[in-house]
């Protein structure tokens, strides 16, 4: 029992789309796409409410957390645990901006898979490359933002295992 929190922790890092922390809906800078496949249901372990059972004023929620808890074999603070650590993660993607090009073209994202935030910029310098060199010149950009983008969702999720690690530490769980 003391372990499952890590080990849904590690089940949490694993996954490669920061993405399927989110409900229904994505937003991008350019427009809103409906991701149905990304319900996330009652049962799943990155549902749910990040508040202290004791500071929950509603009996209801206090005990559907409560719930949540026991039906994943963990304890009221290993689950309030995991839930505030999926929450520090996602907000550390979200909130990750990497830049990748060159003079001329560059595109800036998140951390996000897919991006919430997209931008590609072109410059007048990249619309005289031509249209074949701007092509190919944004697909790099592209790839380089991506790349960058994902070294960043890796250290997000090292340092949400670091923050689960050290809580569980001080919670006398290991």
């Amino acid at each position: 029992m003391k372990t499952s929190i890590v080990i849904a922790a590690c089940a949490a890092s694993m996954m490669t789309q920061s993405s399927a922390f989110t409900m229904t809906s994505q937003q991008t800078s350019c427009r809103t796409v409906s991701r149905p496949d990304r319900v996330v249901g009652p049962l799943n372990m990155f549902s749910g409410s990040t508040l202290d059972v004791e500071e929950e004023e509603d009996d209801e929620k206090r005990a559907q957390i409560e719930q949540m808890a026991k039906t994943m074999g963990m304890s009221v603070e290993e689950y309030q645990l995991g839930m505030n650590s999926r929450v520090r993660m996602e907000e550390a993607i979200s909130s990750l901006r990497v830049v990748g090009g060159e003079a001329g073209v560059t595109v800036e994202r998140d951390g996000n898979m897919p991006p919430r935030h997209l931008v590609v910029t072109v410059t007048e310098e990249g619309k005289g490359l031509g249209k074949e060199k701007l092509e190919k010149t944004i697909v790099e950009a592209l790839k380089s933002a991506n790349e960058k983008s994902k070294v960043g969702r890796n250290e997000a999720q090292k340092n949400m295992m670091k923050y689960i690690s050290e809580n569980m530490k001080k919670m006398g769980a290991m």
